[in-house]
Order: C-alpha cells, then sequence, then structure tokens
C-alpha cells in the first residue's frame, strides 16, 4: 500500500538551501564530526537522499545523482 505524503512547506524547505542543481530537489551540507560532512536532499514530497564522508563537493555530486535516479524511477513508474 502506498502512504498518502504531504507537499513540503517553504518553510521546511528552507533547511534546504542549496536549490539549483536538481530541479525539484534541495541540499544542504552539514559538518557532522570535524572533517566529516553530511550531504542530505529532500524533493517537496519528502523523498530523500543523504551521502556522508570527508569530501563535501563528491558528497553532493553523489547525492544529485542519487536524486536523478529516484526522480527517473518515479517518471518511469508513471509512464
Amino acid at each position: 500500500m502506498k502512504k498518502l505524503l504531504h507537499s513540503l512547506s517553504d518553510k521546511e524547505l528552507k533547511e534546504y538551501p542549496i536549490a539549483d542543481l536538481l530541479e525539484g530537489w534541495f541540499f544542504r551540507v552539514r559538518e557532522v564530526s570535524y572533517g566529516v560532512y553530511r550531504v542530505e536532499g529532500t524533493d517537496r514530497w519528502g523523498r530523500t537522499v543523504s551521502r556522508i564522508g570527508e569530501k563535501p563537493k563528491e558528497l553532493i555530486s553523489a547525492c544529485v545523482n542519487d536524486a536523478r535516479a529516484i526522480a527517473a524511477n518515479i517518471h518511469d513508474e508513471d509512464t
């Protein structure tokens, strides 16, 4: 059974200030320990991606690729 989703509010999405990497997706980078970063992304419907590691630029790129795969999978299910 599919669960009902609600659209995230603009206030919730402000927690993800990087909004220009992939249409419909929002990302943020946080240093969780010295030299260790967590990159998280979400779309307006609450789907999420995340990566943890030492190189934030590489983590962002990996998260964008993960989000792109999710978006492609959703598109394939709709057709």
